[in-house]
């Protein structure tokens, strides 16, 4: 109970330390265009290390700001205090600057009457400029006794593309009626629906995720979401250059972190991850072993980075980070990627899946891993011999290569961090309903959404060691959704995928790299009929078993070359056939 006391403690020093820390506080009024799952107005408080206060309710109107507003309940008293500025992004294709109806005196507005769009503008506008100078009259703040009471910054946005005329011409209006900024996205998104792709849709289509009719004319309705789509990520951009003006960005960085730790000897290309801080676009300068490569104008955070990797050793460092805030930005951290002198294929991969508790996936040519669910969460687990794992490694590394990830409800891009655990157990079939719990937790690592289609590293060198010290044959690891909000299910290639990326362990021991032993592509194939086992392909010497579905092991030998076994007649079912010796492995299902 202490312990648990204490923690809780922690818990609210750390988040307090953490609130008092931020150097500016936005609020946000918006509907789906600005809800978090979108991504852009998170980034802007990122980079103004500001807090983010978003309002936004998808469905929502400027109506129902308004009437929040009215009923007190849009901020509390100490919400309106922090805020630094109010930003508004309610932009239904509607007339803003319309001035029928409007009133003197934002008091004098009904409820009704504040349900039309143009008088709920008018309203929200009034009445935050109101609460803004009346904390002059509240004892409790800072802005008591003052002659104006708390200034209110309030800034206006276009949709963020220029299909809603009608609401585009008249926010303009209404920005320059107020004296408010405006975040122009219409005129500064890059592209214009004047202008049509070679296939002759609206250019707003390919960043959006579905449609709307304007004019009669088909425009993207919804951005793409995540704060890694490139839409979302040029949107914040717009907005921090409005932003700037008002407020000092957080200076700009550059860090790096490594993406591949090790590669196979005849990859050559490699990649590493830089991360930054203020306001795009960046200008980053890094050298790879020594030879500086400049590059201007990234938009993009993370970056990922392709690199030669043609030596046994390539280092990357970042040299240099500017913008347009900062000339000479911090950099930190290096990387050093490795050629690898062993790479080995699991003897077992596979999934299971909540929804599906009794169903064995060994034999699929992927692996899927999906989290934060009550009812579809799966987990992939791998297993490998440790034999030919050199003792003397300095690095293995456990890879699978990323190729899709579906959404359940909006397609975004989104960061998910998938912890890796460990035991020595060995397994032949796993289920929802069978699988085990006895892992030690190694680690975890981010996977960015603009991470697809690449291998994505575990470290996995010193659990693994620590399990080869105590003579262990066999290391199985679990991957499944740590720390994260990530709604996305991943998928990677299995070692029973026809592609070439399949899952591996990679084993660097400082050897020369042209004596790495290179990853062979299965080519095992097994047939049963009559009551027999027709093995074919066999390259090396393999370990080779049969298993029930329950794990029952109706035999399991050592054999050099291709074989026929003979089984008895009266056997039948449906077994596990596994044939694994690091180079060549092969899985499938038999039935006699």
């Amino acid at each position: 109970m202490k312990k648990n006391i204490l923690a809780g403690l922690l818990f609210c020093i750390t988040f307090f330390t953490h609130a008092q820390e931020y150097r500016h506080h936005f609020l946000l009024a918006g509907a789906s265009f600005a809800v978090p799952e979108n991504g852009w107005f998170e980034l802007v408080c990122e980079a103004f290390n500001a807090e983010a206060m978003n309002k936004a309710v998808s469905g929502d109107a400027i109506k129902h700001t308004a009437s929040a507003m009215f009923n007190n309940t849009f901020y509390t008293t100490e919400e309106l205090e922090r805020t630094d500025a109010f930003i508004i992004m309610h932009v239904h294709n509607q007339d803003v600057a319309n001035t029928d109806g409007i009133k003197e005196n934002y008091e004098d507005y009904t409820y009704d009457e504040i349900q039309q769009y143009h008088l709920a503008y008018d309203y929200v506008i009034k009445k935050y400029k109101a609460d803004c100078y009346n904390l002059k009259n509240d004892p409790d703040s800072k802005y008591y006794q003052t002659e104006n009471g708390k200034p209110a910054t309030i800034l206006l946005c276009t949709h963020w593309h220029d299909s809603r005329t009608t609401y585009n011409q008249s926010i303009r209006t209404l920005a320059e009626r107020w004296k408010l900024p405006l975040i122009k996205w219409d005129e500064n998104i890059g592209f214009t629906r004047k202008e049509l792709d070679p296939d002759g849709q609206q250019p707003s289509i390919k960043y959006s995720c579905d449609t709307e009719t304007i004019y009669r004319i088909t425009f993207g309705w919804h951005p793409l979401r995540g704060k890694e789509q490139y839409i979302q990520q040029k949107m914040a951009q717009i907005c921090m250059e409005e932003l700037a003006k008002l407020f000092e960005p957080v200076a700009a960085t550059a860090k790096i972190s490594e993406k591949s730790k090790l590669i196979a000897s005849k990859e050559n290309d490699a990649y590493v991850i830089f991360t930054f801080t203020g306001v795009p676009p960046w200008n980053l300068t890094y050298s790879v072993n020594g030879q500086e490569i400049q590059l201007n104008g990234i938009l993009e955070n993370p970056q990922i980075i392709q690199v030669k990797a043609d030596t046994k050793t390539t280092i990357v460092r970042p040299v240099s980070v500017s913008n347009a805030n900062t000339e000479n930005g911090e950099v930190s951290g290096e990387t050093c990627i490795h050629i690898c002198d062993q790479s080995i294929l699991p003897f077992f991969d596979t999934y299971v899946h909540q929804a599906n508790k009794t169903n064995d996936y060994a034999t699929d040519n992927h692996l899927e891993v999906k989290g934060n669910s009550d009812t579809h969460t799966r987990e992939a687990f791998l297993s490998f011999t440790t034999d030919e794992i050199n003792s003397n490694a300095e690095q293995i590394i456990l890879r699978a290569y990323y190729y899709d990830c579906i959404y359940p409800n909006w397609p975004r891009k989104e960061t998910h961090y998938i912890e890796i655990a460990g035991n020595t157990e060995q397994y032949f079939a796993l289920t929802w309903e069978t699988k085990p719990d006895d892992f030690t937790v190694i680690g975890e690592n981010a996977i960015h959404g603009n991470e697809l289609n690449s291998y994505i590293d575990w470290d996995v060198t010193e659990w693994t060691k620590q399990q080869i010290a105590a003579g262990k044959n066999t290391v199985t690891f679990r991957l499944r959704f740590g720390n994260t909000d990530g709604s996305g299910l991943l998928y990677f290639h299995s070692a029973e995928s026809e592609q070439a990326e399949k899952p591996q362990l990679l084993i660097y021991s400082g050897q020369a790299a042209n004596n790495a032993n290179t990853l062979t592509v299965p080519k095992i194939s097994a047939i049963a009929a009559n009551n027999e086992i027709i093995i074919k392909g066999i390259e090396s010497p393999c370990r080779l078993s049969c298993h029930s579905l329950c794990g029952q092991t109706l035999f399991a030998e050592q054999i050099t070359a291709n074989k026929t076994i003979k089984l008895p007649d009266c056997l039948s079912g449906i077994y596990v056939l596994q044939l694994h010796n690091g180079q060549q492995q092969y899985a499938c299902k038999i039935v006699l």
